[in-house]
């Protein structure tokens, strides 16, 4: 994954959000409420040549790339710019396209200050349409069969949108009979260059919605800093803030799924299935996420003379104008299915990135060759996703093979890769049915010793972990404590060179097979809870631990670690004394991701698609059904959307975290939330009889629905998540005390 934009591009979003930033107030957006067009703004726009920006450069016009053009949609949606902008963009594409002496002298009357739009809908004679933009435009281009008709609107009966400034026709019919058409082009590139513009306009629809969502978000989180209520900031209440936080990590999505549908055209990989994911995506989130912002504002959000109510209204009838969800579903999964593939739009130029890369796809097979060489039928039988399924041997085989951790510094075994790397491999040890808990969670305390540990403890436990001999576990959660892992009262205490510890941990997952625990403990009980606070990497063999099981109900085991008066050197004490704040810190940063959790959801919907192929009902495949394809469609979309927001989290590692402040955490809230969302959908799908019979794909699903619940307990509670994004990435006050 590559997000990082050109220089050009920068420049290009930096100075349409100045121009709308300077032109577009709220005053002006009411003014033009009901007509869409403020006429002096649009003569602005032209005269910046943004209207014409998607018109090849042969026509006239800008030639200017699809990601230019989301970018342009994305700052319009934030300002609600009152302007057809997209839908002229759009249409003075297709006339370009057409390259016919009448497109060219209407292309010249636009360039002069007409407004032209498109009807996308292809609704039957009898079915009411929506007009995007046409309260402002003179014509309208209409596909019927393969001809392109030019269409005056001064003689279509149409009925006003109250806050869209869009027209209703009362039908397609109507329009088809109006005086004055016009022929435009005729034929199968005609009617190909009209169903590309119209997917081009689904996708800056979407990212129209999407900069409107981020923005509304961002007017609640700044009104929920200033409003006082009981006494205190209305932000530091988690019920204020933990919706909003659902609702910018939705948004965040939102907007990947629009770069990516680009990134996926200029590919040719599935671009009809991504279109109709991000424009489902936005249709549904935005709206939600602008009801939450307003109301958070209360009262005064439905009143009038708060802006916020602007966007709550545009929210809803501009993500009407992509038609029904459930129809736009039914196209994401025909798309996914290879049936039905629409025309596309050329994107030109695309310098962002989706996907893992090169090096970690040939990581992968060289994984997946190793698998297939080396797993045995004993090895494929001892196969588990739980840590039962750890096998030293086999440890061993993959460190030899370099599988374990690619992506450490050479000097302490690894081979220097990226990140993205290990979270490949990662993909393939699920495929294969092979645990992936005792490599992580040894992963996170190494890199830790890396950066904190005494030399001598590098020496001990770095190559024992990296030739695969030795695993680590985590001791943070107490049972009084929970998710407050900063409560801990696991006591150490200094004595003649040594520290004696004494105390318990709970949820120590690997425990029972691991050589070391990463141990936080209590040093100074004078200090405020925060401070006082040291950790160790303490040796599991040492006299006074006692481990004991603790079974749960997504069939694996965890553990309770006892610590009775252990003895331990001072050289397994990592950082300062007292100054376990700031290595925590950096540990629970490593632990804020969701690629783990993510892999876990990915092969619970590709076993129901497998499933669904296979499971009949009434003498028909579920997935030949609307109900399944509608099902599996919104799952994919969320499948998809939480590998973009896991791979966000993993280019943003180092020296990005500050241009995606708490993408960690959403990519583990989204992922995890939406597990267990799904997992719920995908057993009822199947019902009567549900995923219970001996079936390998079944067992995957019922083995979803019991785990998923407990991931958005595991690595920070999703409320812990959700207070992380809205102090991060909204700038709200604290809402955790």
């Amino acid at each position: 994954m590559h997000l990082k934009l050109s220089e050009d591009q920068q420049m290009i979003r930096e100075t349409v959000a100045r121009l709308f930033r300077e032109q577009v107030t709220p005053e002006r957006v009411r003014a033009a409420e009901h007509s869409g067009m403020d006429s002096a703004l649009w003569t602005t726009l032209l005269h910046s040549g943004l209207p014409l920006m998607r018109l090849p450069e042969s026509a006239g016009g800008g030639g200017h790339a699809l990601l230019d053009a989301v970018l342009v949609a994305e700052q319009a949606g934030r300002c609600l710019v009152p302007a057809p902008l997209i839908e002229v963009m759009v249409a003075t594409r297709l006339l370009g396209l057409l390259e016919t002496p009448v497109a060219a002298e209407i292309i010249g009357r636009v360039a002069e200050g007409s407004v032209i739009t498109l009807l996308p809908q292809t609704a039957d004679a009898q079915t009411a349409v929506q007009l995007p933009g046409a309260a402002a435009a003179e014509a309208l281009l209409m596909l019927t069969g393969e001809q392109i008709w030019y269409v005056p609107l001064s003689g279509v009966e149409a009925t006003p949108v109250s806050a869209g400034a869009d027209l209703y026709c009362h039908a397609r019919e109507s329009l088809e009979q109006v005086a004055g058409r016009r022929l435009l082009a005729e034929g199968g590139q005609a009617r190909s260059a009209f169903l590309a513009c119209v997917e081009e306009w689904r996708l800056l629809t979407a990212a129209l919605l999407t900069g409107l969502g981020r923005r509304s978000l961002e007017m609640a989180a700044a009104y929920a800093g200033e409003r006082r209520q009981f006494g205190r900031l209305i932000g530091e209440y988690q019920g204020v803030a933990h919706p909003l936080a659902d609702a910018l990590t939705d948004i965040e999505g939102a907007g990947l799924l629009v770069w990516r549908a680009v990134w996926a055209l200029s590919q040719g990989r599935q671009g009809s299935a991504a279109i109709a994911m991000a424009s489902w995506w936005a249709a549904t989130a935005v709206p939600r996420a602008a009801g939450c912002a307003l109301r958070t504002f209360g009262g005064y959000g439905v009143s009038l003379e708060y802006d916020i109510q602007l966007y709550f209204l545009r929210a809803e009838y501009w993500a009407l104008r992509l038609g029904h969800p459930d129809d736009v579903l039914i196209r994401v999964a025909e798309g996914l299915l290879g049936e039905g593939e629409e025309p596309l739009p050329e994107p030109g130029e695309v310098t962002v990135e989706f996907g893992s890369g090169q090096e970690a796809l040939h990581w992968a097979e060289r994984a997946r060759a190793f698998f297939r060489s080396e797993m045995s039928p004993a090895l494929h039988a001892h196969a588990h996703h739980s840590v039962a399924g750890y096998h030293p041997e086999f440890n061993r085989r993959l460190a030899q093979a370099g599988l374990l951790f690619p992506h450490w510094p050479v000097e302490y075994g690894g081979q220097q890769c990226s990140d993205f790397v290990a979270a490949a491999v990662a993909e393939v040890f699920e495929e294969f049915g092979w645990e992936r808990i005792t490599s992580p969670i040894t992963n996170q305390v190494a890199q830790i010793i890396m950066k904190y540990g005494d030399e001598a403890l590098k020496s001990e436990a770095l190559p024992a972990f990296a030739r695969g001999e030795k695993l680590a576990c985590l001791g943070f959660t107490e049972p009084a404590s929970g998710s407050d892992v900063f409560a801990a009262a696991t006591r150490a205490v200094q004595e003649s060179g040594q520290w004696r510890i004494t105390g318990q941990k709970i949820f120590t997952t690997a425990a029972n097979v691991a050589d070391y625990i990463f141990l936080l403990t209590r040093t100074d009980t004078n200090l405020p809870k925060h401070a006082g606070l040291t950790l160790f990497v303490v040796p599991l063999a040492l006299p006074g631990i006692a481990i004991h099981a603790v079974e749960t109900m997504q069939d694996e085991r965890t553990n309770i670690v006892y610590l009775d008066g252990v003895r331990v050197d001072d050289r397994y004490r990592i950082g300062d004394v007292n100054g376990g704040l700031a290595v925590m810190l950096d540990t629970l940063a490593l632990e804020h991701g969701g690629n783990q959790y993510r892999l876990n959801y990915q092969s619970m919907f590709t076993a129901a698609v497998s499933l669904a192929k296979r499971r009949h009902s009434s003498g028909r495949r579920l997935i030949d059904g609307e109900r399944a394809r509608r099902c599996l469609a919104a799952v994919a979309t969320r499948v998809v959307l939480a590998e973009c927001l896991c791979h966000k989290a993993i280019w943003a590692g180092g020296d990005r975290k500050n241009e995606a402040p708490a993408i960690g955490p959403m990519s583990k809230l989204f992922s995890t939330e939406c597990y267990r969302q799904d997992a719920a959908a995908l057993m009822a799908l199947f019902a009567p009889l549900g995923p219970t019979s001996e079936d390998r794909d079944a067992e995957q699903i019922d083995l979803g629905y019991r785990q998923s619940i407990g991931m958005t307990i595991y690595g920070g509670t999703s409320e812990i998540h959700r207070s992380i994004i809205a102090e991060q990435a909204l700038g709200m006050p604290k809402s955790r005390h």
